[in-house]
């Protein structure tokens, strides 16, 4: 960084020292004329104060890395939320967040009258089955000895077909429900276990004891995430689009494990560009196996690629912003001052990456720069 030297001022003096740049001069002799006032968003003052510091606009040394900025996300291919399949009322917590959990294992138990009637339904539907193979055993008998005709026989048949048919049915409708047909009678299950579909974590469990829950609302009671594969959600501009390509390699940081790099792969890149934004969509998959990344961590994504072309940089200190553009204060010498929009990339290590509005060998105010900056746009 560059230091311009002059005679020390206060910072509360620069107020004054702007004024008196932008009155053009009032102590020059007398009789001289007054100098043009400056070009909008444009502040020159006649003695510059050390506190001022600019910086030289520099290709970035990794000009051949895509930086993103996104965050981690669950892979949801490995979380499931899991919901009611009956209507009831919770009587019982099994699990609280954060306990891991087997797949299969009770997650939290509901008293419902879906379940019991599930249930009571198979055992009917399988007493009035085994009695119509029965029935139709017997017809056959008697038509074998000529007691009854073969209409009474072909009326067996059917009846035997539609019992099957509806013990199969009553069958299917446990199996859905997760609930097991050779439970024994005095354990009728009239208190619906709700089991984990997976291997994982609780990671959340709005559902609390006597809450009522139905079937039709779809609402998940518990969530259980497999968390030892995360994905990270990038959004990295459309210029840098061209060059990425799934199977690429990615290196993610997060402000959490200050130092420590974990390997990622691409796995998408969008095919929309956000219209605000300017960005697309790209999902990286990593490892998780320590799980020291967790889900809506913010994250730094570097993607090695070929670079479209150079990367400019500064300082993260110049760059201004008042949430819907940035800006920086570039230094043109002798005094001259300009505030210049820009359009910023992400910070990586301390600089951020300038996409446009500068060019190399510029130079850029860091420190002071909100002071110039008021003064260019006419702020007192």
């Amino acid at each position: 960084m560059i230091r311009l030297r002059s005679t020390a001022l206060a910072a509360p003096a620069v107020a004054a020292v702007l004024l008196a740049s932008a009155c053009g001069g009032r102590n020059a002799a007398q009789g001289a004329a007054r100098p043009a006032p400056p070009p909008p968003g444009e502040v020159r003052l006649q003695t510059v104060p050390d506190f001022i510091r600019v910086a030289e606009v520099e290709i970035s040394a990794e000009s051949g890395l895509t930086e993103a900025t996104g965050k981690v996300a669950f892979d949801e291919g490995r979380v499931s939320r899991v919901g009611t399949p009956v209507s009831g009322r919770i009587v019982e917590l099994k699990v609280q967040p954060g306990d891991r959990v087997k797949r299969g294992q009770p997650l939290l138990v509901i008293a419902s009258p879906d379940a019991e009637s599930a249930y009571a339904d198979w055992i009917a539907a399988r007493a009035d089955a085994a009695l119509a193979d029965k029935n139709l055993e017997r017809q056959r008998r008697l038509f074998s000895d000529q007691a009854v005709s073969q209409k009474e026989v072909l009326q067996a048949e059917g009846d035997a077909t539609k019992a099957r048919a509806a013990s199969a049915r009553a069958l299917a409708r446990l199996e859905v429900l997760g609930m097991s047909p050779d439970a024994p009678a005095e354990a009728r299950p009239s208190r619906y276990l709700l089991r984990a579909p997976i291997d994982g974590v609780v990671v959340d469990r709005p559902a609390n004891p006597g809450m009522e829950v139905r079937a039709d609302a779809g609402t998940p009671l518990v969530t259980v995430a497999d968390l030892s594969r995360l994905w990270v959600l990038a959004d990295v501009y459309e210029r840098d689009v061209a060059s990425l390509s799934t199977g690429g390699r990615a290196e993610i940081r997060v402000a959490a494990w200050p130092g420590k790099v974990f390997e990622g792969k691409v796995t998408y890149v969008g095919d929309v560009v956000d219209p605000q934004s300017r960005t697309v969509k790209v999902r990286v998959e990593v490892q998780n196996p320590e799980q020291r990344l967790k889900p809506e961590m913010f994250a730094r994504i570097a993607l090695p690629g070929v670079a479209t072309g150079p990367a400019l940089a500064v300082p993260s200190q110049a760059v201004l912003s008042d949430g819907t553009a940035s800006a920086v204060v570039v230094a043109l010498g002798d005094g001259r001052f300009e505030r210049r929009t820009i359009e910023a990339g992400p910070e990586r290590d301390g600089r951020v990456r300038i996409l446009s509005g500068l060019t190399k060998g510029e130079h850029v105010v860091v420190d002071g720069a909100i002071y110039l900056s008021a003064a260019a746009s006419g702020v007192e």
